[in-house]
C-alpha cells in the first residue's frame, strides 16, 4: 500500500531565507546555504534562529510532536522527546518560511569502571570531557572508580591521571597511539541491536520524478526541496520524490533525502538540480559547487620564490635556516598557477597560509634536542596586522593579480586567517592589553598551551596573547578585519586557525557579516582537535561549513603507514564521520599538514609512531622515502578521493616529500621530479580528475565493507555510475571473485562502472 509520508504543503512556496532575490533573472542556492540539521539529544537542546535567517524579526512557527519551546539566554530551548527520529521545525521570516531538519539523537548512559587505585587521586580526561581532568567526577564504589557518561555509540579516547601522572587504564586492554609518542585507551560504546536502515539507492531521474530503491515499511523518510519539506511516496516498488515545479526556476537547487530506522540514521542523499532536472554530468557543475572541490595547501614561504626583490630573512644568528624565511611568496604561487601546475595536478582550490604582516625579528625557542633555535614568522601565524599583506609575501597588487588569474583558471582560493591570537607587537594588544585573556590561571600557573583545560583562554606562547573574543568589542573588530579579505580582495573562503579556541559568538558574528556582505557563499573551514562531537559543534548553518577531519586522518595515517595494520580503527572513524557530519559533508580530508610528520617518511619506516617526530626532524636527517612510502601515499589519497568531503593535499605530498614534524615537514617545495615522484604525481592527478568527472564521487552514496581486518572496500553510487575502491593491507594479493578483481598486496585498486574511461580496473 502506498504511503504519502509528507503531504504537499498548501502553498508549496518552497522559499527560504537563503534564497537569492527573486527579482534576479537566475536563482541559485549553494548546498552549504541549506539549513543544516539540528540534533536533539536527551530531553533538552538549544537552537539559534539567526543561524538560519538574517531576518531579525524571524520567529519559530512549528515544532514537532513531543517537543515544546521556550526562550532562554542562549537562544530557544526545546524540551521533551520527539516521537520519531526524523523531524523538522519551521521558521517564519520576511521572505517566507524555512523548514529545518531536526533529528532525535542517539546518546545513552554508559557506566565506566576503573579497577584499583584505592585511596589515590584518580582523574580521567578524554574526548568525552574535552581532555579536562576537572570536568568528570569519579566515585569509589565496590573496588573501582566509577562515572556515568552520556555518550552516543562510538569510540572515545581517554587517559587516567593518577596522583598527577598520566597512565593507561589497567582495566582496559585496548589502546591506540596518540600521535605524540604515547598511547590512549579506547572506550567503545556499542549501538543498538535492532536492524539498521537499509541503504537507499538513487536509480532514476526524469523531469517530474526522482526514483529510489525500495526500503522497509518501518524505515522513516524526510525529504526537502531546498529549505522546505517536500512530498515523498513510499511504495513496495520503491521511493519516489516528485520534482516541484519551482525547481525549474533555479540554476541550482537541491533535493535532500534522509532515512532512519530503529532510532538510527541511514545514508542521506544530496541531489543537485539544474532548471528542474537532476544533474547527471559534472560538466553541469562549477567551482561554486563546493562538493567538487579538491584543495591544495601551499605554505607561501616554502612553495616557490617568484620575486627575489622581497626576500628578507631575519638577520639573527639564533635562527636556524630551516626556521627562517626562505623566499616563497604570492608571486611564486602565481607563476606556478599560470604554468598550469595545479591544473595538471587536477586540484581546483588553493588554500594559502596566512599572508598578514608578521614581526621582523626572532621569537620562541627550540631547545629540546639537536640545534638550539629561535624562529621567524615565516609561517604567518604571528600577526602584527590582520589586514595588511606581509611585504615579504606580496603587495596588495600582487594579491589582486593572483586572485584574478586564479579565477580565470576556475580555481577557488582560501586564505588562512588568525583570529584567536596576535603577536604581542600587534597594535591591538599594545593599545588594549586588557583585550587579552589572562596570562596566568587563577591558581597562578602560566596559561600557555593548556589546550583543553583552558580551551578558550590559553596562550599559544608567552609572546602570543589570546584575544578575549567573548568581549563584543574585540569580536566586532576582529570580524571586521577578517571581512576585509572578502570585500576588498575577493577571496573565496577562509581557513580558520585554532577554531576550538575561538568562542562560538565570534564564529556566528563573522559568518553573519559574511552572509550580509557577499553575494556568493564564502566557504569556511576550521581547525579543531577533539572529539567528533566537539568538531561538529562548530559546523552548520550560521557557523563554519566544515572542519579538518583529524580523527579520520589519524586513523588513516595509522592504517596506511603501519605494515600489517588492520582497518578496524579506520572503519569506525569513517562510520563516525558519516554519523556526525552526514554523508554529503564538506569536511577536509587531509594528506598531511604543517603540524604532522610527513606521511611518506612514516610509511617508509623512517619514523615511528612511538617517537617524538618533531625531535626526530631536528636531530637526524630523514632519508627520502622507500618504495612503500610512495605506494602508500597513493593509497591515502585514493582513500581521500573515495570518501565524502574535500580531499586536501599538503604541498609536496603529491611527490611524497619526506621529513619529520615541524619544521622538517616544511621544506622548500621541489618541482624537479624523479621518475618515481612523477609516477605518484600522475596517479594522484588521475585520481583527482576522476573525482572531478564522476558524479558518484561528488554526490553519490557511500557504502563501507570491511571483509576482514586487512581488506576495506568503499563503494560510491549515483544513478548508473559506480566506483569501487579496494584497499589491501595484507602481505598477499587478494583475489575477490565476487568483484572480479585482484587487489595487490599492501596496495589498492580502483574499479568503475559506467564512468567512461576513468578507473577501468585501475591498478596503480
Amino acid at each position: 500500500m502506498n504511503k504519502l509520508l509528507f503531504i504537499f504543503l498548501s502553498t508549496l512556496l518552497f522559499t527560504s531565507c537563503s534564497l537569492p532575490d527573486p527579482s534576479n533573472a537566475v536563482r541559485r542556492i549553494q548546498a552549504a546555504e541549506l539549513a543544516s540539521p539540528h540534533f536533539h539529544n536527551g530531553a533538552e537542546s538549544v537552537l539559534h534562529l539567526y543561524d538560519y535567517s538574517l531576518d531579525s524579526t524571524c520567529e519559530l512557527s512549528f515544532v514537532p510532536n513531543g517537543l515544546t519551546s521556550a526562550n532562554n539566554h542562549q537562544g530557544i530551548a526545546l524540551f521533551g522527546s520527539p516521537s520519531s527520529t526524523l523531524n523538522y521545525f519551521s521558521i517564519l521570516h520576511s521572505t517566507g518560511q524555512t523548514d529545518v531538519p531536526l533529528f532525535k539523537g542517539q546518546k545513552q548512559s554508559h557506566l565506566l569502571r576503573i579497577l584499583g587505585f584505592e585511596g589515590e587521586d584518580v582523574r580521567i580526561k578524554g574526548v568525552f570531557n574535552a581532555w579536562n581532568t576537572e570536568a568528570t567526577a569519579l566515585r569509589w564504589n565496590n573496588g573501582a572508580w566509577e562515572t556515568e557518561l552520556v555518550l552516543a555509540p562510538g569510540d572515545y579516547s581517554y587517559k587516567l591521571v593518577v596522583n598527577g601522572v598520566e597512565t593507561l587504564d589497567p582495566s582496559n586492554p585496548i589502546s591506540i597511539p596518540n600521535g605524540f609518542g604515547q598511547f590512549n585507551n579506547i572506550l567503545s560504546v556499542p549501538g543498538g541491536t535492532k536492524e539498521d536502515p537499509k541503504p537507499l539507492r538513487f536509480l532514476g531521474a526524469s523531469d517530474t520524478l526522482l526514483s529510489f530503491s525500495s526500503i522497509p515499511e518501518d524505515q522513516e523518510l524526510l525529504v526537502f526541496f531546498n529549505d522546505r519539506v517536500a512530498s515523498v511516496l513510499h511504495t513496495d516498488e520503491g521511493v519516489f520524490v516528485p520534482v516541484p515545479k519551482e525547481a525549474a526556476e533555479f540554476e541550482r537547487a537541491w533535493i535532500r533525502v534522509y532515512t532512519a530506522r530503529n532510532g538510527k540514521l541511514g545514508g542521506d542523499w544530496l541531489i543537485p538540480m539544474k532548471f528542474g532536472r537532476a544533474v547527471v554530468h559534472t560538466a553541469e557543475l562549477d567551482r561554486r559547487d563546493w562538493h567538487t572541490s579538491i584543495m591544495y595547501f601551499a605554505m607561501v614561504d616554502r612553495f616557490f620564490n617568484g620575486d627575489t626583490t622581497n626576500d628578507e630573512p631575519v638577520q639573527d644568528a639564533a635562527i636556524h635556516p630551516r626556521a627562517n624565511y626562505q623566499g616563497g611568496d604570492i608571486a611564486g604561487i602565481h607563476q606556478k598557477l599560470n604554468q598550469g601546475y595545479f591544473d595538471a595536478l587536477g586540484t581546483n582550490t588553493v588554500w594559502i597560509s596566512p599572508i598578514t604582516q608578521n614581526p621582523k625579528n626572532a621569537w620562541g625557542l627550540w631547545d629540546q634536542g639537536g640545534p638550539v633555535s629561535s624562529f621567524s614568522g615565516y609561517h604567518g601565524y604571528w600577526p602584527i596586522s590582520n589586514i595588511k599583506p606581509d611585504h615579504r609575501f606580496a603587495s596588495k597588487q600582487d594579491v589582486h593579480a593572483f586572485l584574478t588569474d586564479a579565477h580565470k583558471w576556475n580555481q577557488n582560493v582560501l586564505v588562512d586567517y588568525v583570529a584567536n591570537h596576535v603577536h604581542q607587537s600587534h597594535p591591538v594588544f599594545q593599545k588594549h592589553p586588557d583585550w587579552a585573556t589572562p596570562k596566568y590561571t587563577k591558581d597562578g600557573r602560566l596559561n600557555t598551551q593548556l589546550w583543553d583545560e583552558e580551551r578558550l583562554t590559553t596562550w599559544f606562547d608567552t609572546f602570543m596573547p589570546t584575544l578575549e573574543l567573548r568581549n563584543p568589542e574585540v569580536a566586532d573588530l576582529m570580524s571586521d578585519s577578517a571581512l576585509v579579505w572578502i570585500t576588498e580582495y575577493d577571496f573565496d573562503g577562509f581557513r580558520h586557525d585554532a577554531t576550538k579556541h575561538i568562542p562560538m559568538n565570534f564564529t556566528r558574528l563573522l559568518t553573519d557579516k559574511i552572509r550580509r556582505a557577499s553575494k556568493q557563499h564564502v566557504y569556511q573551514i576550521g581547525e579543531t582537535y577533539g572529539s567528533d562531537e566537539l568538531i561538529a559543534s562548530y559546523v552548520g548553518s550560521g557557523k563554519v561549513d566544515a572542519q579538518f577531519n583529524f580523527n579520520l586522518y589519524d586513523a588513516a595515517f595509522e592504517a596506511f603507514t603501519q605494515e600489517g595494520a588492520t582497518f578496524d580503527r579506520l572503519t569506525k572513524a569513517l562510520e563516525s564521520s558519516l554519523k556526525y557530519y552526514g554523508h554529503h559533508h564538506l569536511m577536509g580530508n587531509i594528506s598531511g599538514n604543517q603540524d604532522k610528520p610527513r606521511f611518506a617518511s612514516m610509511a617508509s619506516g623512517h619514523l615511528s609512531l612511538s617517537e617524538d617526530s618533531k625531535l626526530a626532524g631536528w636531530t637526524r636527517e630523514i632519508p627520502v622515502p622507500l618504495e612503500r612510502g610512495y605506494r602508500k601515499m597513493g593509497c591515502l589519497h585514493a582513500f581521500n578521493i573515495a570518501v565524502p568531503g574535500i580531499p586536501i593535499l599538503y604541498y609536496g605530498d603529491e611527490i611524497a616529500l619526506h621529513g619529520g614534524n615541524d619544521p622538517d615537514n616544511r621544506k622548500m617545495m621541489v618541482f624537479e621530479r624523479s621518475e618515481r615522484q612523477q609516477e605518484l604525481f600522475d596517479w594522484i592527478a588521475e585520481l583527482n580528475n576522476g573525482r572531478r568527472n564522476i558524479m558518484a564521487l561528488n554526490y553519490g552514496s557511500t557504502s563501507i565493507q570491511q571483509l576482514d581486518p586487512h581488506l576495506l572496500i568503499i563503494v560510491r553510487q549515483y544513478l548508473n555510475e559506480e566506483v569501487r575502491f579496494f584497499f589491501n593491507n595484507s602481505k598477499e594479493d587478494r583475489r575477490l571473485d565476487d568483484w572480479g578483481v585482484t587487489v595487490p598486496a599492501d596496495n589498492h585498486i580502483v574499479q568503475s562502472i559506467n564512468c567512461g574511461a576513468f578507473f577501468t580496473d585501475t591498478d596503480p
